[in-house]
C-alpha cells in the first residue's frame, strides 16, 4: 500500500471526482464530502497546512485521511497538532476508507511518523466509536493518550407515515404541540416556507443569522454567527448545497415575519439538523418545535429515512429522539516519557488558559 500526501489546495480541488467515487463505496456523512471540506478549507485554511493522505492500492485510491497540520500559540505555549479538516464546524469526522480499513489506518499512522513537520499530538475529534477499535494496529511508536466520549448525537428513524410519527411522540408533548399550533393560528397568520432552492437560500440564511443571533444575544451570549467568517462559510455551503439538492432551509412566518428558522442538510436519505434560530419574543408558541414537526413531515413525504439532530443531547432534541450515537475524541502521541509528560502538562496548561479566558470574558 502506498501513501501519497496532498499539501496544495489546487491538488485538493482536483480530487473532486476521485473523492466522490470513493464515497460511493463507504459509509460516511455529509461532513466527509469534498464539497463540505473544500469549502471549509477555502474559508478557514489560513495559517494551516493541508495534510491530506491518500492510500493507494494497485494504483487505486482506497482511503483518504483528510488531515491538516496546525501550529497553535496560546499564552506563550506553542503546540503542533494534526487533526481533521473541518474541525470544529463538522459534527462528524472520520477517515474515508472503502476497503482494508485496519491496513489503511496503520499505513496513515506510520506515514505520519515520517513527515518532516514536528508534531506533539494527533487529535481526532467527533469520530465514531467503531473507528477507535481499528486503531489497535497502529505503529509501535504511537500510543493512545486519551479516548473519551465528546458528544451524544440523538437521531430519529423516520416512520413511513406522518400519522405514525405523531403517534410515536410522548402524549404530553404531542398535546402541547397541538395547543401551540392552535394558539399561534388564533393570533397570527401562520405560514411555513422553504428556502432550500438556489433562488431563495440567501433570504433564508439572512433570516437564520438574524434569529439565531437574536436568541443567543437575549441570553447575553455570542451566537455561532457572530463572526463574519462563519457567516461567509455557511453562505457558501448553502449556495453550493442548494444547487445539489442537499440544502434543507425552512422558516415559520407569523404575519409575514420570520419567527423561527431551521438549517440543515439532506444527503443520502438522511436529514442533518445543523442549526436553528428563534425569536424569543414568540417563545410561548414553541415555534422551534412546530418547525421541527413541519420539517419531519417534509422528510417523510420525501422518502428520507433518518433525522439526525447531530452533536449535543439538549432536552429539546430528546423529546423527539430516543436513539443516539456517541462521538469520541481520540488523542494519539509518540511513545516515550518526554512526549507523555509534555502531553500531560499541555492539557493542564490549556485547562488553566481556558479558565483564564472565561474570567477575562474572551
Amino acid at each position: 500500500m502506498k501513501i501519497k500526501e496532498i499539501n496544495n489546495f489546487s491538488d485538493f480541488l482536483s480530487l473532486k471526482e476521485e473523492w466522490a467515487s470513493l464515497l460511493k463505496n463507504c459509509d460516511h456523512t455529509i461532513f466527509s464530502t469534498w464539497e463540505w471540506l473544500s469549502t471549509w478549507w477555502k474559508c478557514f485554511g489560513r495559517n494551516k497546512k493541508l495534510l491530506i493522505l491518500l492510500a493507494e492500492d494497485k494504483n487505486k485510491i482506497i482511503g483518504i485521511a483528510p488531515f491538516m497540520y496546525i501550529v497553535n500559540k496560546t499564552f506563550g505555549l506553542t503546540t503542533r497538532k494534526i487533526e481533521f479538516i473541518g474541525t470544529p464546524q463538522s459534527d462528524y469526522n472520520n477517515f474515508i476508507i472503502a476497503e482494508k480499513e485496519e491496513e489503511c489506518l496503520a499505513s496513515f499512522m506510520h506515514y505520519i511518523t515520517t513527515i518532516e513537520e514536528p508534531w506533539d499530538y494527533i487529535e481526532l475529534k467527533e469520530i465514531p466509536e467503531n473507528t477507535i477499535v481499528h486503531f489497535q494496529k497502529r505503529p509501535d511508536n504511537i500510543k493512545i493518550a486519551k479516548a473519551h466520549i465528546l458528544h451524544k448525537c440523538p437521531y430519529l428513524i423516520l416512520p413511513k407515515s406522518v400519522d405514525a410519527l405523531v403517534k410515536g411522540l410522548n402524549a404530553k408533548f404531542r398535546k402541547n404541540l397541538k395547543r401551540s399550533q392552535k394558539l399561534i393560528e388564533m393570533e397570527h397568520k401562520l405560514e411555513f416556507v422553504e428556502y432550500s432552492h438556489p433562488q431563495l437560500f440567501k433570504e433564508g440564511m439572512k433570516q437564520l443569522f438574524e434569529l439565531h443571533q437574536k436568541r443567543w444575544e437575549s441570553r447575553g451570549e455570542r451566537g455561532v454567527f457572530a463572526r463574519e467568517e462563519i457567516r461567509n462559510f455557511h453562505i457558501q455551503i448553502a449556495e453550493r448545497f442548494s444547487t445539489l439538492g442537499w440544502l434543507g432551509l425552512y422558516s415559520i412566518l407569523a404575519d409575514d415575519k420570520a419567527i423561527a428558522c431551521l438549517y440543515g442538510f439532506k444527503y443520502r436519505s438522511k436529514f442533518y439538523f445543523y442549526l436553528s434560530g428563534i425569536d424569543p419574543t414568540y417563545g410561548k408558541y414553541s415555534p422551534g418545535n412546530l418547525l421541527i414537526l413541519f420539517v419531519l413531515q417534509k422528510c417523510i413525504k420525501e422518502g428520507l429515512t433518518e433525522f439526525d439532530f447531530l452533536r449535543g443531547d439538549e432536552p429539546y432534541k430528546c423529546r423527539w429522539a430516543s436513539l443516539y450515537r456517541n462521538n469520541f475524541t481520540l488523542t494519539l502521541i509518540k511513545r516515550g516519557f518526554l512526549p507523555s509528560l509534555r502531553n500531560k502538562l499541555t492539557r493542564i496548561y490549556f485547562f488553566q488558559a481556558h479558565l483564564l479566558r472565561k474570567l477575562l470574558g474572551k
